[in-house]
């Protein structure tokens, strides 16, 4: 009897369950890994391993003991370098490690950027109790580490010495190159989303309005509405700029996931390309609204078959919203309108009754994701605007 490939996924979080659940569906012997055995995953998987998903060598290790066809993750931007390392050494289809470092090291992706002629914001890379030259007092700035994820590590500051250094010192506690880069405040609107590379070139691509939390000076997202209400020629601008990052990059197939800027002058900025598919449940939102299936997509492109969206492609309206508190405290309940409910059609809580929580400042204080469908994109934010203040957290 023939066996099963062996397919290793770095991660057993809830975000990672639809991909191990659709790897067990196509017949995988799927192993999991990381350094949290309560993780849903795990439970999944035909065998895990406790090794921390970053860990080069330690990952590397136990895929030459397991003998692996394939490795993989899914929406972990920590593990991607991982899994282009791995894949480097054993010879296995996925993304080159350098390609991967490109993307993901924001001073290195800039520096890109700028190579290849495309529009980037004034930046600087700074280390611990360096202030650059050239940065404007009366400017808006965002400082954030080069190597983090989960928005951790990110405030909005003015270009004042004083501000400037607390947020570069806030910064550098979540950079394990102990690096973080400044860049220009883009006035604007933003959107994100996931999109699939197929040789270099974007074959599926879906984006919203990006909105973000307004009680700190940190940039946290906490909410996606599909689809995006920028303009054609704005969109075509990410996309085709996209497409010239990753082809610099090398990072020529496989899930990505998009931020981009949107001037008041409707010119288009990348903020930042992830070579992996969004967290908070984002490729499984935009599966719902449009149909492409991000974990069969993945799966295909670790094995290296030929991925061939089997789908006709759709684009319905939609959001996903990131339950948090504004305060500390113990969680009582939660709660969410009635109005909205009808519109529900998955979540995931983090945190049950009784459960410690804290104010919101990054992905680890979530509370759990909403996904959310609705009939257009009117529909969805007249009952997004006036319920969404309404969900209570207590």
């Amino acid at each position: 009897m023939k066996q099963p490939k062996k397919l290793l996924v770095l991660g057993g979080s809830p975000f990672q369950v639809p991909l191990i659940e659709k790897a067990k569906e196509m017949g995988l012997y799927v192993i999991t890994c990381d350094y949290l055995p309560e993780n849903p995953g795990h439970a999944l998987a035909d065998e895990y391993h406790n090794a921390s998903t970053t860990d080069k060598e330690a990952i590397l290790s136990l895929a030459r003991k397991l003998e692996i066809d394939a490795i993989t993750t899914f929406c972990s931007d920590p593990a991607v370098p991982t899994v282009g390392y791995v894949a480097d050494q054993l010879g296995l289809p996925g993304p080159r490690l350098a390609s991967v470092e490109q993307l993901t090291e924001k001073d290195k992706f800039r520096s890109l950027m700028q190579k290849v002629g495309l529009n980037v914001p004034a930046c600087f890379t700074v280390k611990a109790g360096e202030l650059p030259e050239g940065i404007d007092p009366s400017q808006r700035y965002i400082v954030k580490p080069v190597d983090s994820s989960g928005s951790k590590g990110i405030t909005q500051s003015t270009g004042e010495a004083e501000p400037l250094e607390q947020a570069i010192n806030y910064a550098l506690q979540f950079s394990r190159a102990g690096r973080c880069i400044i860049e220009g405040f883009i006035d604007g609107k933003q959107v994100h989303g996931d999109a699939f590379v197929k040789d270099g070139k974007l074959i599926y691509h879906y984006l919203g309005d990006h909105y973000f939390f307004t009680d700190t000076n940190s940039f946290i997202p906490i909410s996606t509405r599909w689809p995006a209400s920028i303009s054609d020629s704005a969109m075509q601008s990410v996309v085709a700029q996209t497409e010239k990052l990753l082809q610099a990059a090398g990072y020529l197939n496989g899930p990505i996931n998009i931020e981009a800027r949107i001037g008041s002058d409707d010119k288009a900025y990348i903020i930042e390309i992830g070579p992996r598919n969004g967290g908070n449940f984002v490729p499984i939102i935009q599966q719902h609204l449009s149909g492409f299936d991000f974990t069969k997509a993945v799966i295909d492109i670790a094995l290296g078959l030929n991925y061939t969206a089997s789908v006709k492609v759709r684009y319905m309206a939609g959001a996903h919203y990131i339950l948090h508190s504004a305060r500390d405290g113990i969680l009582k309940s939660i709660a969410v309108p009635e109005e909205l409910k009808k519109h529900l059609f998955y979540a995931q809580y983090f945190k049950k009754e009784g459960d410690l929580i804290a104010k919101y400042q990054g992905s680890g204080q979530s509370l759990g994701v909403c996904l959310f469908n609705f009939n257009n994109s009117k529909l969805r934010d007249d009952l997004m605007n006036e319920y969404l203040p309404k969900v209570e957290i207590r």
